[in-house]
């Protein structure tokens, strides 16, 4: 009798446990996702195809101050953040935190992460499959073992016939879709509360949203800020190179992909940029070793899609064992990371040997070549001198549900018309803008003031962003900074990591004292700055 009345007393006196709010990924930060309906862009004139109705805009990654059940507090300043080539929102999660917990009782801070209209055509069921079974075995099977999820089957990963309404969504699409989601916020908020920033090439298309023209209406004069992090052209306010006949018949020379295809190319079979050896396949694949990184870090599995990977990545037959944390680290360190605009710097590799070799996307990395070895990590704090992400929190911003770190089906177009108006300074009569619609034409009246961040693909120097500083007037009027000149700190801040690699801005560890959270008081102090007092309530889809 008394072990029954202690039993009761047990079940009864103990108060139940709060139920966990998924959409809180830490204490104080709120993580929403939604999608903002953007204007259909055309069909593809030679096929017809028209795009679908799952990619109607783009989607949004929403990081607010928690305020439970009540309605979010209004944001004194709201960084909206435009991913790079082949990136996702998930990139942004260590960065959009970060912002937030530099929120005040006064300044309450949001950052709203973007995914473009092409991240709505991934399946992402065996990665919700495998987050809500806690088994990354799952999306394992899903993906490449024909193991059906909830009674579906994976399709296959999308073709280039696929997709042939991808090649309309270039730079007017996109900016279209930017502009949709900036509407969110009240017209008479946005100069005073909206920040856009841009990574790689993502700081390009904010650069050209903040000049393009829209309807008679500059895209500058309804933002409070500018940001461009490590991603600049250096063609500002130079006179146009690409030809008429490169761009819509021959395709023009350089850049990141090599030639790029004309928009006649693109239109007939080149729609989204795959992947050199893995395509589609790699983002998946980084998911699922994430999450084994993530679940079962010292431990050794077998993941036959992530072996062929890494074989792929180091161009080798065989591969030694790893633990899953060391698997992920290979794989994005950036001593070892093959694809260095991935890359992070989070730790290094122990237990065996490492040997420089040939990257065959470009450069020398290290690569694992003690077969009979088995390969461990040692995370970023606690090799010397000390790096700048937690692999453990890298992980975690690809494995968030509902958005991805990367690209699937990244659009051609969009890079080809990036090109196209990257000097910010295109004349109204100009081909680009009366054949094609490429509208970024205001750049040398930029009335709002820029912050600039120089890290891995700029090698830290910030004079590559001279040509953009040179063009620029003073703040305009009606700005907490109006009148401040482009060649002091306030009308164009910049800020120099020169050891931080390319996603080490968007993904490093904010660790008090450190280079990451310096960085972050820099970017939410420029928030702060450019904003007046109060704030601004939006409601979001």
């Amino acid at each position: 009798m008394r072990v029954a009345l202690l039993t009761v007393c047990l079940v009864a006196c103990v108060p139940p446990v709060a139920p966990v709010d998924p959409l809180v990924i830490e204490p104080g930060v709120r993580r929403e996702v939604f999608v903002v309906e953007g204007p259909t862009p055309p069909p593809n004139p030679l096929t017809g195809g028209a795009t679908p109705s799952v990619a109607k805009g783009a989607q949004v990654v929403r990081y607010r101050v928690d305020t439970g059940a009540a309605p979010p507090r209004a944001a004194r300043a709201i960084l909206v953040l435009m991913p790079g080539f082949l990136g996702g929102a998930g990139s942004f999660d260590s960065l959009a935190r970060a912002i937030v917990r530099r929120s005040t009782a006064e300044a309450p801070l949001e950052a709203w992460a973007l995914d473009r209209r092409s991240n709505l055509l991934e399946d992402r069921v065996g990665i919700d499959g495998a987050l809500a079974t806690g088994d990354a075995n799952v999306l394992t099977g899903y993906y490449f073992e024909q193991r059906p999820v909830n009674g579906q089957t994976f399709a296959g990963f999308k073709q280039q016939g696929d997709v042939d309404f991808e090649s309309e969504w270039g730079l007017s699409s996109t900016l279209a879709d930017l502009r949709a989601v900036l509407a969110l916020v009240p017209a008479d908020q946005r100069q005073a509360r909206v920040v856009l920033a841009g990574h790689s090439l993502g700081a390009t298309l904010v650069a050209q949203y903040a000049a393009w023209d829209f309807e008679g209406h500059a895209g500058h004069d309804e933002l409070a800020g500018l940001v461009l992090i490590d991603g600049v052209t250096g063609s500002e306010g130079d006179a146009l190179t690409i030809t008429r006949a490169q761009y819509e018949t021959d395709g023009v020379p350089g850049g990141v992909m090599g030639t790029l295809p004309s928009v006649a190319q693109v239109r007939a079979g080149s729609r989204y940029f795959a992947f050199p050896l893995l395509e589609a396949a790699l983002f998946p694949v980084g998911v699922g070793t994430a999450l084994r990184a993530t679940w079962n870090p010292d431990g050794i599995e077998k993941d036959v899609p992530r072996a062929r990977a890494l074989q792929t990545l180091f161009l080798m037959d065989r591969l030694p064992r790893f633990t899953n944390r060391a698997a992920f680290g290979l794989a994005f360190d950036a001593a070892s990371c093959p694809v260095s605009i991935a890359s992070v710097n989070a730790g290094q590799s122990v237990g065996g040997a490492l040997t420089a070799s040939s990257s065959p996307f470009g450069g020398t990395v290290v690569k694992p070549t003690e077969l009979t070895a088995t390969y461990g990590w040692l995370e970023y704090d606690a090799v010397a001198p000390k790096e700048s992400t937690s692999l453990t929190e890298f992980a975690l911003a690809w494995t968030r549900p509902g958005a991805d770190f990367g690209e699937w089906y990244f659009p051609t177009r969009l890079s080809l018309d990036s090109g196209l108006g990257a000097s910010l300074t295109l004349g109204l009569t100009d081909w680009p803008v009366t054949a094609h619609g490429l509208r970024s034409v205001h750049g040398r009246a930029l009335s709002v003031p820029v912050l600039v961040e120089a890290a891995g693909i700029l090698g830290g120097d910030v004079s590559k962003y001279e040509k953009l500083r040179a063009l620029l007037p003073p703040v305009g009027p009606g700005r907490p900074l109006s009148g401040a000149a482009r060649d002091v700190g306030d009308g164009f801040a910049t800020v120099s990591h020169p050891r931080f690699s390319h996603i080490d801005p968007l993904a490093a560890t904010d660790v008090a004292g450190s280079e990451a959270a310096a960085w972050f008081d820099t970017l939410a102090d420029f928030m702060r700055r450019n904003s007046p007092e109060g704030g601004v309530s939006v409601s979001v889809p």
